[in-house]
């Protein structure tokens, strides 16, 4: 760390990086439990220390600036392994922990990690609350910039500086619409492969490995629809004679919203997990420990 911050509190470096994960100078006094006032102060004593502005205004919040770019990645090495020595057996006061956090979820795992955790944050940790962003394959950059506290998604990031663990597995089954006149149960793979198909959009099918799979044996999809959302794909499929294919746990959640047949899927598909993706300087960070275990119970639950 350069010479300039040898004398620097360590709580002025603390709130620095939480400004510049969440671009936001009253997000940054939420996640920090401060207000935003005292916030503002302990940013003004360190721009005077650095001698530079830090952060700009910018549309929705601020933005940093080339000096404080150049800071962030030796700050979050300090503060990292200043966490690993002191944090490791560090708990929270759940009623009391303030915090935002910014996680990033593949549309089929939201409904089912989502609604357990937050009934826990609204009777135990009502100043806690999660924003949940929409991603896409570039989703890791978030977690490396301090913008993403993590992520879960359907393929792992090889990176040093991220913590890579499966969530659960993907098992794929056919839906139709209840008592669709071409299909007889069970599902057999000539009548598969003769129904049109609904999809999704080119980037977001990439990450479901479906197409792959489904070459892998041989076996191309007609498609007569790309859907943009993966949550169109139940009520087309409910209002016409396309069929979609989508994972079990997904279909458990939402089936009883919509009138739909669940088929097994007539091949045997190659394994697929879901992964959850975080920073290692979050490693020891007790809130970020206690919202990881928190999804990944709720994720692992009634498997």
């Amino acid at each position: 760390m350069s010479k300039n911050l040898k004398n620097v509190d360590l709580n002025l470096l603390v709130i620095f990086e939480a400004v510049y994960a969440t671009s936001n100078i009253s997000r940054a006094a939420d996640r920090l439990g401060m207000s935003q006032p005292a916030v503002s102060n302990a940013l003004a004593r360190l721009r005077e220390r650095i001698d530079d502005a830090l952060f700009v205004r910018a549309p929705g919040g601020v933005e940093p600036t080339v000096r404080a770019r150049e800071m962030i990645r030796p700050v979050r090495e300090a503060l990292g392994v200043i966490g690993q020595q002191l944090g490791g057996g560090a708990s929270i006061d759940l009623a009391n922990y303030r915090r935002i956090f910014r996680v990033i979820l593949v549309d089929t795992l939201e409904p089912i990690i989502m609604p357990p955790v937050v009934r826990t944050l609204m009777s135990e940790a009502p100043n806690v609350r999660i924003e949940c962003i929409q991603g896409d394959a570039k989703f890791h950059e978030g977690i490396a910039a301090g913008t993403v506290d993590l992520a879960c998604f359907a393929f792992p990031v090889d990176t040093t500086d991220m913590i890579v663990k499966p969530i659960c597995p993907v098992d794929l089954v056919v839906v139709s619409r209840r008592d669709h006149p071409a299909i007889s149960k069970p599902l057999d793979l000539e009548t598969l492969q003769g129904l049109t198909q609904i999809a999704l959009g080119r980037e977001l099918r990439g990450l479901t490995n479906i197409d792959r799979g489904l070459m892998a044996k041989g076996l191309p999809r007609r498609v007569g629809y790309i859907a943009a959302k993966i949550w169109s794909i139940p009520p087309m499929v409910e209002r016409t004679d396309l069929i979609g294919i989508l994972p079990r746990r997904f279909v458990e959640e939402i089936a009883g919203n919509f009138a739909l047949d669940i088929h097994e899927m007539p091949i045997e598909m190659p394994e697929q997990f879901l992964y959850m993706m975080w920073h290692a300087n979050n490693e020891l960070d007790p809130g970020h420990k206690w919202l990881r275990e928190s999804m990944m119970q709720a994720a692992q639950s009634n498997q």
